[in-house]
C-alpha cells in the first residue's frame, strides 16, 4: 500500500513539473515573439558639443541642429517611405525603394526631395554644415543587385526630403529589403 501511495505522489510530482515546464515554454515563446513591443529600443539622442572661445565673451554654439525624428526602419522593396516621420506611406512619400526585377533596383526620390550618396563615411561624422554644401539631386540612385550598386551596407546618403529638412541615412543591411538608420533635422 505504501509503495503505491509513494508511486501516486511520485506520478504527480512528474505531472506538476512538466506542466510548469510547459507554461514556462508558452510564456517564454510570448515573450521572444514580443519582445520588441514590450521592450521597446531607445531612441538615439543627439549629441551635443559645445566650444568656447577664450576671452571672446560669445556663448558656446550647438555642433547640431534639433532632431525632427530618427530611428532604425526596414524598408520593405517597392514601398515609399516618408524621412521626416520615418513611416511607410504614399502620401508625402521622399523616397520609393524601386524593386524592377530580380537585379534592377533604384532608390527614388518622390515629392521633390533628393539625395546625395556621400559613401562610406561613418554616420556620426556626417555634420549639418556638411549637409548643406552637398549637390543633391531628385534622380534615382542606381542600387543592383551587383557591382553596379551605389548603396552598399555602410553606404551613407544624405537627403532633402520634400519638405525641405535635411538628413542623412546609413544603409545597414542591403537587399529585397533595406534596414537603414536615418536622422532627420529640423
Amino acid at each position: 500500500m505504501a509503495d503505491q501511495e509513494t508511486k501516486r505522489d511520485s506520478t504527480a510530482r512528474v505531472q506538476i513539473i512538466v506542466a510548469v515546464i510547459g507554461l514556462a515554454g508558452v510564456i517564454a515563446a510570448a515573450l521572444i515573439s514580443n519582445w520588441s513591443t514590450i521592450f521597446k529600443p531607445a531612441q538615439p539622442t543627439p549629441a551635443v558639443t559645445s566650444s568656447t572661445t577664450s576671452g571672446s565673451g560669445t556663448p558656446p554654439k550647438k555642433s547640431e541642429r534639433p532632431i525632427h525624428s530618427s530611428g532604425r526602419l526596414v524598408v520593405r522593396g517597392t514601398y515609399f517611405y516618408d524621412l521626416d516621420t520615418g513611416t511607410e506611406t504614399t502620401a508625402g512619400a521622399d523616397f520609393q525603394w524601386e524593386i524592377v526585377d530580380n537585379v534592377r533596383r533604384f532608390l527614388t526620390p518622390a515629392n521633390g526631395a533628393a539625395f546625395f550618396v556621400i559613401g562610406g563615411r561613418d554616420f556620426e561624422s556626417i555634420r549639418w554644415s556638411d549637409m548643406e554644401k552637398y549637390p543633391y539631386s531628385p534622380g534615382k540612385i542606381r542600387a543592383d543587385n551587383d557591382n553596379a550598386n551605389q548603396i552598399p551596407a555602410g553606404t551613407v546618403v544624405a537627403f532633402k526630403t520634400g519638405e525641405g529638412r535635411l538628413g542623412k541615412l546609413i544603409v545597414d543591411q542591403y537587399g529585397y529589403n533595406l534596414t537603414i538608420r536615418w536622422r532627420t533635422y529640423d
